[in-house]
């Protein structure tokens, strides 16, 4: 009996990348499987980013080149649904325009997918720092994990870490269609990927996660103004209630895993705040955000429960509030700073400054 050939359909949306996206392109025609047709939309670039992936383009008829003439965050997700309804091809495949996957990528997790029946397969990756090339994050498994029935809500706590992105997965494209499933980000939102997967995932039978590094992701500093810090406090709160709605739907939620949504939603919290002190802001503003942060009915809950060893071993962040103090403490005097300062730490328990 003949074999069936796998067809894959490889998409990257780029803006402004010519920086990176040669890495990236060389990335996927660097595949051992070899089998695919790889998109790359131009998002109306203003360096020469269009040049370049025209230049791969008639390079290698593998690669198509698409652009269009307005900017818009939006675009790359009205591509990748409009790709998943046009396409005879068996997968679909993200990857942003300033990482890469490892060689083996798409051979390894076609194998692992098709071995195990996946609606979704995802696997680790390495976070990279873009200035130095230092892993600042290694995320990995010992063994490969495969998600069905009750293991969607049972081993959350071990796959949660690998489905934060829409990149670094290997998307059936015969259950998107049975499910009639599209990926659909909102401009105003930054947690477009987190929340958009934990959808896909809800209406997953079997999903998979190949526990190899085989995903580059690049992180590079940005400049976050107020603007950028209240969509951020908006998005992340609506990620952590979209988590708990993942959850909840798999039925009564255990201990453990609301314990594990608490600690979520101290990382979250932490992220915030990271973005807070880094913005460029003065010091009255982001007193005034980090009183909106800490004033939200959830972080009370959440801070009960630090006094819990169980929980803070999960949280993982045993100085958080010391750390916040430190950093408040070390701010320039200005505005109503003394008043503020002391409303910021009753959130914490207390309005002592030490």
């Amino acid at each position: 009996m003949k074999q069936q050939i796998v067809k894959v359909i490889v998409f990257t949306m780029a803006y402004n990348a010519q920086e990176t996206i040669g890495r990236t392109i060389e990335s996927i025609l660097n595949q051992t499987f070899g089998n695919f047709e790889y998109y790359i939309l131009d998002n109306a670039s203003t360096d020469a980013t269009e040049d370049i992936i025209s230049d791969y383009g008639r390079k290698d008829n593998r690669i198509i080149p698409l652009h269009i003439n307005k900017n818009d965050p939006l675009n790359g997700s009205t591509i990748f649904n409009t790709l998943v309804w046009s396409t005879d091809a068996d997968y679909i495949v993200w990857c942003d325009a300033d990482d890469s996957y490892t060689q083996d990528f798409l051979k390894n997790m076609i194998d692992f997918s098709k071995d195990n029946n996946l609606d979704i397969a995802t696997c680790g990756y390495d976070k990279i720092d873009g200035a130095t090339g230092e892993v600042i994050k290694h995320r990995a498994l010992k063994e490969n994990l495969v998600i069905y029935d009750y293991l969607f809500a049972d081993a959350f706590i071990q796959y949660r870490g690998f489905i934060s992105y829409l990149w670094g997965k290997l998307y059936s494209i015969s259950f998107l269609k049975a499910k009639s499933t599209t990926y659909t980000p909102k401009k105003e939102r930054i947690c477009n990927d987190s929340i958009g997967v934990l959808e896909l995932f809800r209406k997953a039978d079997r999903v998979g996660i190949y526990g190899k590094a085989m995903y580059q992701y690049y992180q590079y500093p940005r400049s976050l103004s107020h603007t950028n810090i209240e969509t951020s406090l908006s998005s992340y709160r609506e990620l952590w209630s979209a988590t708990k709605e993942y959850l909840e739907y798999y039925g009564s939620v255990s201990r453990l895993n609301e314990d594990f949504l608490y600690a979520i939603h101290l990382s979250l919290v932490d992220e915030m705040v990271g973005n807070v002190f880094c913005a460029e802001l003065d010091a009255d503003k982001k007193l005034d955000l980090l009183i909106e942060i800490f004033s939200d009915p959830v972080w009370a809950d959440t801070w009960k429960r630090n006094a819990d060893p169980m929980f803070r071993n999960l949280a993982a962040r045993k100085e958080f509030a010391s750390d916040i103090k430190k950093k408040v403490l070390s701010m320039p005097e200005i505005g109503q700073y003394s008043e503020k300062r002391k409303q910021l730490f009753t959130y914490f328990g207390s309005s002592k400054e030490t």
